[in-house]
């Protein structure tokens, strides 16, 4: 029997992979882990990998799988004892027991006596009271170099385990997969994110998606899955349950009021507690944990079946689901249900203040959409609500003629509630912001400044909204001061009416902020408090994930672009379109586009850009298509085509808001520098376009145009014989790129000018080999640690990124003079720095700078 049991434990960890956060190495501390979840997360597979054993002298293990007993009955206690006396004591065993007492107490005495680690791994243990006694005594009795690791038979099993000390239990959520695990596997030809948003990292679902013909496809629809649920999963449920479980999908949420109400029952809450207690099928949603759900692809499964099998009750579930949570106030979930009865009433009946808060406070812009898409249009334009919620939704879909056109509508005076929305200036509001999106900031922020005088004290989901619009305007034209200021104001109205959709937009603008200023680590930084904190206020995902994601495109395409998948560029560059307001789209156009060409994709690069282009013309949105038109201008420059100088705008074009004009000359000025770099003849214009590409991004704090242009003006100033300086401005450049991670504009200018002109190898080929501004040896101690970041208290230091760079090789063990000839500076140049960093950092010697400066978070 136990050899029977560890050919099985073999069997089961093959092609799998052993998750080391989910054993005691984890949580050293623990004694016994507990996997409790349903079938198919992978139980029977950690407690298989924990029964492996690397060095036989120094530990041993047992491993008990109830499937390899006769007829899978429940192992006795002694029966349990017994296997594993056996395996751990083989030659020993005869001799130490002649009956079960003496079993237990052989069992108790080596396992009490232990000089070595014993892994006790227990598959499928049901509740029988004599086998779970057994256990706790033996958890209880013995000392921390005996470990459990415990899968069983059902959910609910060894309850008392739980409340013992030492003990962690992984369930469902901890056993999922993460896209690292992903990463481990193999034969899976997708995108690891795209996996977890198909199956919500169900390991069976996952591993059925390595040999289904048709991945892409709605996973609820594979016929692998299918089966899977049908022969596997739900076969072991008793018949009256699998009826429950079938019908609680069609429910939103699940509660025991709800499924009463729907299906006029008084015996939800006794299958509930038994779905849970022994398949935990269900999981708790919500702070208060009174309501359930099923896994997404299950619900979907069992939906299927059940609008299969009861085709002609299917609508009225539904109308009664969708009338339960009407008279909550659960207004979403009764729109959603209603609608997918093909029930429109609730249109005419819809209160104003649901539909606007919907809308604007909760942002579902994309269900939303589809709502209005079923509803129609006459209903719409009847109701000033709806057509003030649905100018709402198209403006931020970027269809912004039909969004006037509708809300040009809703001033009909026979609309329904005209005079309450016009008291809180809803129509204004969805006007002043919607200018926004159009790319019409200045009017925009005009409107938006006449709304919240006007109606910011009556209206405070709508002033959130205004001053979130504001701060992202103020983002757009990188006025940092005005940003903070309305940040803050914006931050308390949000919180104030748990306003959603304005805190995604307002966190949206203070990402893009770090962006345009060229600081990929404070971006990542905020990037993750703002996921974090939108978790922690359960903010959809649904639109938040996404923006989020375009964001995140563009910080790892500067970070490390070679994380950056086509996949999820592709995936965020559509949402930019079909989403993304203009500072979105150009972003992750510029972002995808250049990690194609460099990647030699030239012509995919080069479309990428015309198709933001077009959508430009066709929105009719100037800045959008004037910067597009200078991106295709880089690109057929860097494509040595034999053609004139690039087309870029005149001057006269530059209407926007003062620092995008100054952003766009600083553009033009660089490719004007480029050319001329390419010409080969024209080196003092090119050092003059330069200059003014760097005094413009200056004027606006954008650093990797800084860094750009310092590389024109370098390779300028050595084709015109100033060699040293060159060497100097170079790098300065890399000490900022590498300050702020901006790798990948250090590592394309260096590619584009090495394409353009001859000298510029003879250039690269004159700077030190380590010319890239890290300076250090030791692969621990890196420019850049994104994990830490500056200590708050210490974020306005004046210590120069030069200086923090001298520290870094103060922190190396190198001398004066090596650091000296490594920034190609004097040395008396170095004491100087280094005394204003003593200064600064208020202490004695270099052993105490490097100290704090680490304490500091400065490297």
């Amino acid at each position: 029997m136990s050899d029977r049991m560890w050919a099985r434990q073999r069997f089961i960890t093959q092609g799998c992979i052993d998750r080391h956060r989910l054993s005691t190495s984890a949580t050293p501390e623990s004694r016994v882990v507990l996997y409790r979840a349903p079938l198919g997360y992978g139980k029977s597979v950690q407690v298989a990998f924990a029964a492996n054993i690397g060095d036989p002298e120094r530990e041993s293990a047992a491993y008990i799988n109830t499937r390899s007993y006769p007829d899978s009955g429940e192992v006795s206690d002694s029966l349990l004892a017994a296997l594993i006396l056996y395996q751990i004591e083989e030659p020993e065993f005869r001799r130490m027991t002649k009956g079960d007492i003496d079993t237990f107490e052989a069992l108790r005495d080596v396992l009490f006596k232990a000089k070595k680690t014993i892994k006790i791994c227990l598959d499928g243990i049901g509740e029988a009271k004599h086998t779970a006694d057994l256990i706790e005594d033996l958890i209880s009795e013995t000392p921390s170099k005996v470990k459990f690791f415990i899968a069983p038979s059902r959910a609910g099993a060894l309850p008392r385990l739980s409340m013992m000390t030492d003990v962690v239990t992984y369930g469902a959520d901890e056993l999922a997969f993460t896209e690292e695990d992903i990463g481990e596997l193999s034969g899976i030809g997708l995108e690891a994110s795209n996996i977890i948003t198909a199956t919500a990292g169900w390991p069976a679902l996952v591993r059925l998606m390595r040999q289904t013909p048709n991945p892409n496809l709605p996973v609820a629809t594979w016929p692998e899955t299918r089966s899977y649920f049908r022969d596997n999963l739900l076969i072991a449920l008793p018949h009256s349950t699998r009826t429950f479980l079938c019908n609680a999908a069609m429910l939103e949420v699940i509660s025991a009021e709800c499924y009463g109400y729907v299906y006029k029952t008084e015996e939800a809450d006794q299958e509930i507690a038994f779905l849970n207690e022994h398949y935990a099928l269900l999981s708790p949603t919500g702070a208060s944990g009174e309501s359930m759900v099923i896994h997404p692809v299950l619900r979907e499964y069992l939906r299927r079946v059940f609008n299969t099998s009861h085709r002609e009750r299917r609508s009225y579930v539904l109308k009664r689901v969708a009338f339960w949570h009407w008279r909550r106030g659960e207004y979403l979930h009764s729109i959603n249900a209603a609608l997918e009865a093909s029930d429109h009433r609730w249109a005419r009946v819809v209160s104003d203040s649901i539909i606007l808060d919907v809308a604007l406070r909760q942002g579902e812009i994309d269900m939303l959409r589809t709502w209005f898409e079923k509803v129609p249009v006459r209903t719409i334009k009847k109701i000033a609500s709806l057509s003030i919620g649905y100018a709402w939704i198209l403006y931020f879909s970027q269809q912004a003629r039909q969004a006037e056109d509708i809300l040009a509508s809703s001033l009909h005076p026979s609309f329904r509630g005209l005079g309450n929305l016009d008291e809180e200036g809803w129509r204004e509001l969805v006007n002043a912001i919607g200018k926004a999106t159009q790319d019409k900031l200045q009017d925009s922020q005009i409107l938006c400044q006449k709304w919240i005088d006007s109606f910011g004290d009556r209206n405070i989901v709508g002033k959130g909204a205004a001053l979130t619009c504001q701060a992202f305007i103020a983002s757009s034209d990188r006025r940092l001061e005005d940003l903070e200021r309305l940040s803050h104001k914006a931050a308390v109205a949000n919180q104030s009416s748990n306003q959603h959709y304005a805190f995604i937009w307002l966190k949206t603008a203070e990402i893009q902020t770090e962006l345009f200023k060229g600081d990929m680590v404070q971006a990542m930084n905020v990037l993750h408090q703002a996921t974090t904190a939108a978790e922690k206020i359960q903010v959809p995902k649904t639109f938040s994930s996404k923006i989020f994601g375009a964001l995140e495109l563009q910080i790892l395409q500067e970070k490390n672009h070679q994380q950056v998948s086509h996949e999820s560029a592709q995936s965020s560059f559509d949402f930019a379109l079909n989403y993304g307001v203009t500072d979105i789209l150009l972003g992750c156009t510029q972002a995808y586009s250049r990690i194609l060409y460099h990647q030699g994709y030239r012509d995919r690069a080069m479309a990428l850009v015309e198709q933001s282009r077009l959508i430009a013309v066709e929105r009719d949105l100037p800045r959008l298509n004037i910067l597009t038109n200078v991106q295709l201008a880089e690109f057929t420059l860097l494509n040595n085509e034999e053609s004139g100088a690039p087309i870029l705008p005149d001057e006269s074009e530059l209407i926007f808001l003062p620092n995008q004009n100054q952003a766009i000359r600083a553009h033009i000025a660089l490719l004007n520098s480029m050319y001329r770099l390419k010409l080969g003849k024209q080196f003092a214009v090119a050092e003059k376009y330069a200059k003014q590409a760097f005094q413009s991004a200056s004027a606006i704090s954008d650093a990797r145009t800084k860094v750009a242009a310092q590389y024109c003006q370098a390779l300028a100033a050595f084709a015109l014989g100033s060699s040293t300086s060159a060497k100097r401005m170079i790098l300065d450049a890399n000490l900022l790129a590498e300050h702020l991670n901006c790798h990948f504009t250090q590592l394309w200018i260096k590619e584009a000018l090495l394409s353009l002109s001859p000298i510029a190898q003879d250039l690269f080929d004159d700077l030190p080999d380590d010319y890239k501004a890290n300076a250090t040896k030791n692969p621990e101690v890196e420019i850049e640690d994104t994990s830490v970041p500056l200590v708050p208290s210490h974020a306005h230091s004046t210590i120069t990124i030069k200086q923090i760079s001298l520290l870094k090789y103060v922190s190396n063990g190198m001398t004066n003079k090596e650091i000296a000839e490594r920034l190609l500076v004097t040395e008396d140049t170095v004491k100087w720095h280094m005394k204003k960093i003593f200064s600064e950092l208020k202490v004695a010697n270099r052993v105490q700078a490097v100290t704090e400066a680490r304490l500091r978070g400065l490297i």
